[in-house]
C-alpha cells in the first residue's frame, strides 16, 4: 500500500473501518462468502442484469429506495418522487437526466416499481417499489449480512434480516442519508469502481476470476460465464481484454484470464469498503 493510501485510510473514518476488516483472520471467509452471494445475486435475466451491471443505474435504484423508506422526513408514502431523484442524481453530476429516466424506464419495465400521482397534484409522480423490488432488495442485503456474520458473529445479521421487519427501512434510511450528505462508497475507489461497476459485464468476469483465485478452481469457459450471467460471449472476451489492459488480469499459456495482485488488492479494498458501510447502517433498533 502506497503511503498516500496510507494516510487516506487514517483521515477517512470508513477507509478506516474497512481497514480493520482486512486485517481481521477472518476477512478471507468474509469475502469468499460475500463474492459467492454475489455472484449469485448477479445471476439474473438479461433486463435485470442490464439494470444493476451499471453502477449509475444501481444508484439511481438505491436513492429510488432510500426516498421511498425514509418516512420519518417524507411521510408515511415515501417520497420517491421525479424530481427528488433528479435533484440527488444531479447535484453532485452522479447520474445525467437521461440515465435516470433510462433506469426509471427499466424499472417499470422488469417490474420493480410502480407510479401513481398525487392526490392533490396531478402533475407530481411517485414510484413505490412492487414486491419483485423488495425480494431483489432482501436478495442484495443476504451476501452483505452473510458476509458480516463471517466477520462479525454476535452482531447476528443474517438473523435481523429475517427475523426484523423494519431492518431494511432502517438500513435504506440510515445508508441512504449518509450517501446523500457524504462522499459515496464507490467514489473512493474510481479506478477499480468505473470498470467493476460501470461495464457491462466486467462484474461477471472479476466474480469469476476471483472465485477461480480463492479457491484454487479452474476458470469456467467463456461461454459458461456468458450463460451463467445473461451476457454474450463476446461481451465476457471483451470485458477481459478490457480489464488485462487496466492490469486486472494477466493470461496464461493457453489464454485464461489469471487475478493479478492488483485485481486481488483492489477487489478486498472495494469489499471491505462496502461490508465497512453496510456494518454502520446495520444495526438493531
Amino acid at each position: 500500500m502506497s503511503l498516500a493510501r496510507a494516510d487516506d485510510d487514517l483521515n477517512d473514518p470508513l477507509l478506516l473501518e474497512a481497514a480493520h476488516m482486512r486485517g481481521s483472520p477472518a476477512f478471507a471467509a468474509a469475502i469468499r462468502e460475500y463474492t459467492v452471494g454475489l455472484a449469485r445475486f448477479r445471476e439474473a435475466p438479461r433486463l435485470v442484469n442490464k439494470l444493476i451491471s451499471y453502477e449509475s443505474r444501481f444508484r439511481v435504484t438505491g436513492y429510488l429506495l432510500y426516498l421511498d423508506a425514509d418516512r420519518e422526513k417524507f411521510g408515511a408514502i415515501g417520497g420517491a418522487t421525479y424530481t427528488r431523484l433528479l435533484e440527488l442524481c444531479t447535484r453532485r453530476n452522479e447520474v445525467s437526466p437521461r440515465v435516470l429516466k433510462t433506469t426509471l424506464a427499466l424499472l417499470k419495465l422488469t417490474g420493480f416499481i410502480e407510479s401513481s400521482h398525487s392526490p392533490s397534484d396531478r402533475r407530481s409522480k411517485s414510484y413505490h417499489p412492487t414486491a419483485r423490488m423488495h425480494a431483489f432488495t432482501h436478495s442484495w442485503l443476504t451476501y452483505a449480512v452473510n458476509a458480516l456474520d463471517v466477520l462479525q458473529p454476535d452482531m447476528q445479521r443474517a438473523q435481523m434480516l429475517r427475523n426484523d421487519a423494519d431492518f431494511v427501512r432502517r438500513f435504506l434510511t440510515s445508508g441512504g442519508r449518509e450517501h446523500i450528505v457524504s462522499e459515496p462508497p464507490a467514489d473512493r475507489m474510481p479506478e477499480f469502481i468505473g470498470f467493476f461497476g460501470s461495464r457491462e459485464g466486467a462484474a461477471a468476469v472479476v466474480l469469476s476470476v476471483m472465485l477461480s483465485d480463492i479457491d484454487g478452481t479452474s476458470l469456467p469457459s467463456r461461454a459458461h460465464i456468458a450463460k451463467r450471467f445473461g451476457l454474450s460471449k463476446t461481451q465476457v472476451s471483451n470485458m477481459i481484454v478490457e480489464g488485462a489492459g487496466l492490469g486486472f488480469f494477466s493470461a496464461d499459456a493457453t489464454g485464461t484470464p489469471r487475478a493479478t495482485a492488483h485485481l486481488r488488492d483492489s477487489y478486498a479494498r472495494w469489499i471491505s469498503i462496502e461490508l465497512a458501510f453496510y456494518a454502520r447502517h446495520m444495526q438493531p433498533v
